[in-house]
């Protein structure tokens, strides 16, 4: 998954993540994204957790908005937005090649990114 990769990347642990945001354009599946990674990952039990959904494409840009003001009345901390989109329920399925293109631009993925308003330290990413 994107945050296992983006744990493995920066070296930070969960305990560390001050702040998550999750967003999917379309699945809003309950409970929410948010709540599942939160116990998946046993994320503190005092994390702001916020889950966007239903915005289309913009979600991902509105993510990063909301951490983004999350950490400015948040000093000192880490803050991760996760990212996905799944089109399953949307998968077109017909022969015409050209109506196809759909299926190659919006598939299911994910992606995580680490923001934060703490001084630099260790590896850059």
């Amino acid at each position: 998954m994107a945050l296992d990769a983006l744990l493995a990347k920066t070296g930070i642990e969960v305990k560390d993540i001050d702040i998550l945001v999750v967003n999917c354009s379309l699945f809003n599946p309950t409970p929410s994204l948010s709540a599942m990674i939160v116990k998946h990952y046993k994320l503190r039990s005092n994390i702001k957790s916020f889950n966007l959904g239903g915005m289309g494409c913009s979600a991902g840009l509105i993510s990063i908005d909301l951490a983004k003001d999350l950490l400015k009345v948040n000093p000192n901390s880490y803050a991760v937005v996760v990212s996905t989109v799944n089109i399953t329920l949307n998968w077109y399925m017909v022969k015409e090649r050209s109506m196809l293109l759909c299926n190659c631009i919006f598939r299911m993925g994910g992606t995580a990114v680490l923001l934060s308003n703490k001084g630099v330290q260790g590896k850059g990413v």
